[in-house]
């Protein structure tokens, strides 16, 4: 619950508020192009991508719709989204759904820098033992006490 907690919250915040934030063309070299969406939630980075891919047009028949040179046209067809959230601490949570699919989900813990070992206390010296108080003598001097 927790995990769907962390997710959740930096996810709804980012679709609420920060819908129109920053657009920016990422090219990647495949056939696969996103559009890129960045704010910044409490501390954490919240990213977001649609996924576009370019695909073919076709006509009724399934034949490729032709330019005027000739040449095919492309359409950017959205299949889906991902987004990333980078938590202060450096956890990274990725969500990404694809139209048709199951979401995915993976979770990347930041790797725990180890603490510095506190130096040993020197041990301290055993105190000595106090010596036994010797016991009060009587006092007949004094009548009324101890009698």
């Amino acid at each position: 619950m927790k995990k769907l907690a962390l997710v959740a919250l930096p996810t709804a915040l980012t679709m609420a508020v920060v819908a129109p934030v920053a657009l920016a063309q990422e090219d990647t070299g495949t056939d696969t192009d996103t559009t890129t969406e960045t704010a910044e939630t409490n501390g954490a980075i919240v990213t977001r991508e649609a996924v576009t891919e370019e695909r073919e047009v076709l006509d009724e028949d399934g034949n490729p719709v032709l330019d005027a040179d000739g040449n095919p046209t492309f359409e950017t067809v959205e299949l889906g989204w991902t987004q990333t959230v980078e938590t202060p601490s450096g956890n990274v949570h990725t969500i990404t759904k694809i139209e048709g699919e199951r979401a995915v989900v993976t979770h990347e813990k930041a790797e725990r820098i180890a603490r510095a070992e506190r130096p040993t206390k020197p041990e301290r010296p055993e105190k000595p033992e106090k010596p036994e108080k010797p016991e009060r003598p009587e006092r007949p001097d004094r009548p009324g006490r101890g009698g």
